[in-house]
């Protein structure tokens, strides 16, 4: 459970972070959403386990959140957004998290950010096999297998997964004043991946990957409804494909990539007589261009190419989408204290020309042996209506504009590693202000109430402060290391619909002013001691902000054994999540367990 440097100082005026794999070793039986609300500044609602988890990323609805896995969008087109239960860790090596403007490199639209999951090759690696067991309580159980093997210019990795859960958890129902279990909370989840490495001479790159997913899942009852519950579930079936190449010269190197994409979803409510399926194809391609020819100069022009296909029963007929992206990155270093990085991006979706996106960074290096960095940007973005929003059988909205979104960041970045590598203390401190306008908001219809639809018609202004430090401390056979994250922010709307909307100048629902959370962990003799306090204010539930779901603090331990016999690993964990057994839940009426257990056991080979 190490915690190491991850914050991204060299960053040319943006703000990055990083989480290797050494520290996600003790979240690989779990799924995203767990490990980002333990471990990150971003806000994760979770209807329940098992159930949908979307982020909330510097005040912004989940779906001004993009996650990618090794740069391929994971987000449905009709939603718009990615559901973190559905993504399990074990999956890739790495998160890259980039903040705000920083996401452009990747992707227009992401007011908030992107979470882009990474997995690379090791060329130094011959053979690692591992498999894991999870028992939890509420018939949980996990396992995960992964095999990694190859030379130094050819390297296969596969990985297996596979959830089974009943999630029949005890909780207090507020309503009949009694203790229930919950029920019609089952989850089956698994997926494979498949990706193949081969290098040649040192200069190509030839990368083949291949996802599939499978999640079935029973929609649990709210609390109220509990007792006159009607079944309902959701299917999802996904394979993703890509193929990438890469050419690194000394002074420029191109890459070219293409992805395939099928999502199927199916919905049942028995009750409303209702049993849609929804199947979208994506293509994208990618291409990128990196030239270094002059002197302290980078330039990087690229092109992308995304084509949606949909045919939902939701829809009256067929939708489709064409975006082509033009994108370019110049980065330039004034001198050894200076560096700035300009992005440009221009869209051109379905025969017209979306809105210029120019953002400028700036970094201030002031000391030549001091890691002090201070780091600024200013952008523009804009994000076009899901499909959703578009086409939705009755109550979608085919003449909704962009969102468009202005947005200023500052930050101070400073780190220190003692000289006998025994000590290590990292910090941060940014700040962002971000003003969104022709936010898309569903809302009753004024001649006919009972009818909601998307509109145009709020602006909503997010601020900020994120703050976060890491230390990592060596004594004797003793390691100690700490993470800790504390983040407020201020999201209101700025505009209403009327004057007699009591929403003007209030927080947007179900985004907290203030979380925090925290790691400590206490490594010696191959033995591990972890605790992680997680803190989440009070969140509104009405637009009004006259009710609200009170504040929470969770406390989770590990503890850990790992046994090496020559080249074989094994390896016993201990959690406990929910020490003090807190009574809480995270979206109204959706209940969450209180103290549960988990022990998980890993073998691995290594050669």
């Amino acid at each position: 459970m190490e915690v190491r440097a991850n914050l991204v100082p060299d960053n040319s005026g943006y703000k990055k972070v990083k989480f290797d794999s050494l520290i996600l070793l003790p979240y690989r039986d779990a799924d995203l959403s767990t490990v980002l609300s333990q471990i990150s500044t971003i806000f994760i609602k979770s209807y329940s386990p098992g159930s949908l988890a979307t982020t909330s990323f510097r005040g912004t609805p989940a779906n001004h959140t993009q996650v990618e896995w090794n740069g391929l969008s994971l987000s449905n087109p009709m939603l718009g957004q990615s559901d973190l239960s559905q993504i399990p860790v074990s999956a890739f090596d790495e998160i890259e998290v980039l903040y705000g403007a920083s996401g452009l490199t990747k992707t227009s639209g992401a007011f908030g950010g992107v979470v882009n999951l990474v997995t690379n090759p090791d060329w130094n690696n011959r053979i690692h096999a591992s498999i894991a067991q999870t028992f939890a309580s509420f018939d949980n159980y996990t396992t995960e297998a992964g095999f990694i093997g190859g030379t130094s210019s050819f390297q296969s990795h596969t990985r297996l997964n596979f959830t089974s859960a009943v999630n029949d958890f005890s909780y207090y129902d507020d309503f009949t004043m009694e203790k229930v279990t919950q029920h019609d909370a089952e989850v089956l989840q698994y997926g494979i991946t498949e990706e193949a490495f081969w290098k040649l001479k040192d200069k190509h790159l030839f990368t083949a990957r291949v996802w599939y997913s499978y999640d079935d899942r029973d929609i649990p009852p709210v609390v109220e409804g509990s007792a006159t519950y009607y079944p309902q579930k959701m299917l999802n079936k996904t394979l993703r494909s890509i193929i990438e190449y890469k050419l690194v010269e000394r002074s420029w190197n191109f890459s070219l990539k293409t992805s395939l994409v099928n999502q199927f979803m199916n919905y049942r409510n028995d009750s409303m007589f209702i049993n849609n399926d929804h199947n979208c194809y994506t293509s994208f391609t990618s291409a990128r261009f990196s030239w270094t020819g002059v002197k302290n100069l980078t330039i990087k022009p690229g092109l992308d190419y995304t084509y949606d296909y949909v045919k939902s029963d939701a829809y009256s007929g067929v939708k489709t989408r064409n975006t082509l992206g033009f994108y370019l990155e110049a980065g330039y270093r004034f001198n050894d204290h200076i560096k700035s990085q300009l992005i440009l991006r221009e869209d051109y979706l379905d025969g017209a020309f979306m809105p210029f996106i120019p953002t400028l960074g700036l970094e201030y290096k002031p000391f030549n042996k001091i890691n002090l960095y201070l780091n600024a940007n200013a952008s523009r973005n804009y994000r076009y209506p899901t499909l959703n929003d578009l086409y939705w059988e009755l109550w979608g909205n085919p003449d909704l504009k962009p969102e468009y979104d202005n947005g200023l960041e500052g930050g101070i970045t400073y780190n220190y590693p003692s000289p006998s590598g025994k000590f290590f203390i990292e910090t941060a401190l940014s700040g962002y202000y971000s003003w969104m306008h022709d936010m898309i908001v569903w809302s009753p219809v004024p001649v006919n109430p009972s009818v909601w639809k998307p509109q145009n018609v709020s602006e909503v202004n997010a601020r900020g402060i994120e703050a976060s430090l890491n230390l990592k401390w060596k004594v004797s056979k003793l390691q100690i290391t700490s993470s800790n994250n504390y983040t407020f922010c201020r999201s209101t709307y700025q505009k209403t619909t009327s004057p007699e909307d009591q929403s003007l100048g209030k927080q947007l629902i179900y985004i907290p002013e203030d979380t925090y959370n925290g790691t400590l962990n206490l490594s010696c003799w191959n033995f591990i001691l972890g605790y992680n306090l997680t803190f989440v204010n009070k969140r509104y539930t009405s637009p009004d902000n006259q009710s609200y779901m009170p504040w929470y603090s969770l406390s989770n331990i590990i503890f850990g054994k790992s046994i090496n016999l020559h080249n074989f690993v094994i390896s016993l964990q201990v959690k406990v999540n929910n020490l003090f057994d807190v009574d809480y839940q995270s979206v109204t009426n959706w209940p969450m367990p209180g103290r549960n257990y988990s022990l998980t056991v890993r073998f691995e080979f290594k050669r």
